[in-house]
């Protein structure tokens, strides 16, 4: 009798635990922070700043970006002798969301909701070039060329 009520408590537990898992598909498919990856031919290190972190290297460089508030966020881009015009981030449906309708239900989407998975970054590669040099680098210029 025992064994029996043991293994019917597993089997509810297992049902109960699939169900939650399964409920939140997109969260789970999506993991955490979405990344965005900076490509550009720039010859010096630069700064990638989001609401999240500061990256700084050379490119290409991979970020992550804050998933709530997708849609415009900014990601700024500075280096000592260029200037960059920022990234203004869109979003678009997370195709995993729709899964939730149909497996998860309500309360799968709700998770997906509460999290932000529903969304994810329209684009999540971005080539950058410099506009142009600094005033530094512009002085530094003239300077070496009119001698």
């Amino acid at each position: 009798m025992k064994r029996i009520q043991i293994k019917s408590l597993n089997t509810k537990a297992l049902a109960a635990t699939s169900l939650f898992l399964l409920s939140s598909c997109a969260t789970i498919m999506s993991g955490g922070s979405p990344k965005i990856t900076i490509n550009g031919d720039v010859p010096e290190p630069v700064t990638v700043t989001t609401e999240k972190k500061s990256y700084t290297g050379t490119l290409p460089l991979v970020v992550k970006v804050k998933r709530h508030h997708l849609e415009g966020q900014r990601i700024r881009i500075s280096s000592e002798h260029y200037k960059f015009n920022d990234i203004i981030l869109n979003k678009t449906i997370n195709g995993y969301a729709f899964g939730n309708i149909i497996i998860g239900g309500i309360i799968g989407w709700g998770i997906d909701l509460c999290t932000n998975c529903v969304c994810v970054p329209l684009q999540t590669t971005y080539d950058i070039k410099p506009l142009a040099k600094t005033l530094s680098e512009a002085a530094d210029s003239n300077v070496s060329t009119s001698k």
